[in-house]
């Protein structure tokens, strides 16, 4: 629900919800979060989005994550792979993922255990959000120009300015959310000012060079998710040269998303254009190319 009052001065919000409603009224993926209505009252712009009782991805890592083993994790990014390879596939980048915009549809603790919480996992388990920042891009040319979305997640092409391929960027997102989700902390943070380095300018440094590390964490953490095929995926996604950088769907062949809880790659559904309408992916791919 939207405070009309929002978009006063603020042309950029409304566009981001007219295109959100666009966007999902014409495409169904089970971990991509449906629109059922959307209405607006002299006050309020509402959209009726699938509920997720599960919560957002953020909240539950920061409860549960010393809870979470590789099988869990692997589900959880699975399904995210496969919503977000398949966006690709018919040429619509998400641009804003994050924790905080990946939603669960159940909360498995503390109801069930480390070793059988696959079992009590509903299909979708996982449902993306916020698609404000999305947009279809053209085949033939699908760069884009306009930064967008949140730093923590940003790829080094986004932080120096530059245009960019929203797969690419998507990718690089989905390698600070892996990260995440195996330790439990950011790859990129930002620390105090006052020393050489610190601060935000150095924060962004780091972002623009690719530079991170993995946490020194103690032995039964390191044990449990911290793997050599599952840095070597982060490592994939986390190239500083987009051109170098693995797609979404070289995830589905890497070694570390062969084991438990692999999900199934799911495809999704366009909406058929109906007569007298326009092709929603062309009005967007029209829509100044490059934004």
């Amino acid at each position: 629900m939207i405070t009309n009052k929002s978009y006063d001065g603020n042309e950029r919000m409304r566009i981001s919800v007219v295109r959100e409603v666009e966007v999902l009224k014409n495409i169904r993926h089970p971990s991509l979060v449906s629109l059922s209505a959307s209405f607006s009252t002299p006050i309020y712009t509402v959209l009726v989005l699938d509920y997720a009782p599960g919560g957002e991805l953020f909240d539950f890592l920061a409860q549960w994550h010393t809870s979470v083993e590789e099988p869990l994790a692997r589900r959880i990014f699975g399904e995210l792979c496969s919503a977000v390879g398949w966006m690709h596939s018919i040429g619509l980048v998400h641009r804003d993922i994050k924790l905080e915009n990946i939603l669960l549809t159940s909360r498995p603790f503390p109801s069930s255990t480390p070793s059988n919480v696959l079992a009590s996992l509903p299909t979708p388990f996982v449902k993306l959000t916020d698609f404000g920042l999305s947009r279809f891009i053209s085949p033939t040319n699908p760069t884009l120009s306009t930064r967008c979305g949140s730093e923590a997640y940003a790829a080094p092409e986004l932080i120096m300015g530059r245009k960019y391929d929203g797969r690419k960027t998507d990718a690089w997102a989905l390698g600070v959310v892996l990260f995440a989700i195996i330790t439990g902390v950011m790859p990129f943070v930002e620390e105090p000012e006052g020393a050489k380095g610190k601060g935000r300018r150095g924060y962004l440094l780091k972002i623009a060079k690719g530079e991170y590390r993995w946490p020194a964490l103690n032995d039964d953490d390191s044990a449990r998710l911290v793997s050599p095929s599952v840095k070597a995926l982060a490592a994939r996604l986390l190239v500083r040269d987009p051109e170098k950088r693995a797609k979404v769907d070289d995830v589905w062949e890497s070694e570390w998303m062969q084991g438990d809880g692999r999900p199934e790659r799911v495809d999704g559904f366009v909406e058929p254009v109906r007569e007298g309408e326009q092709d929603l992916r062309a009005t967007w791919v029209r829509r100044g190319s490059g934004m």
